[in-house]
């Protein structure tokens, strides 16, 4: 495809100029090829699959950020808070656990 800029002539593969960089197809579609079937299969397929995997990874990472929350959450309360701390945040619920009465 030649250049409409410079005159260069770039391979049809290319959508810049390779000497220039100016644009080679314009908005209007009167140079572009249409895809065939196969190649839109192809692009359909890709998109979904890149779909599927970027709804995975999501899930993986929000699953793990509640499993290290949890697990942070769980050794404040081990470790660093002390017992009375527990009863003063929720009295009536250390009440409901009380088996000595």
């Amino acid at each position: 495809m030649k250049c409409a800029k410079c005159g260069t002539d770039n391979p049809d593969s290319k959508n810049v100029c390779t000497k220039c960089g100016n644009f080679l197809y314009s908005a209007n579609p009167k140079n572009r090829h249409p895809l065939t079937a196969e190649q839109k299969s192809a692009r359909r397929v890709a998109r979904v699959k890149g779909a599927t995997l970027g709804c995975l990874w999501t899930f993986l990472i929000v699953l793990g950020v509640f499993v290290f929350l949890g697990v942070i959450i769980f050794l404040l309360f081990r470790f660093v808070f002390p017992p009375d701390f527990i009863d003063f945040l929720a009295p009536a619920a250390s009440s409901v656990f009380d088996t000595t009465s």
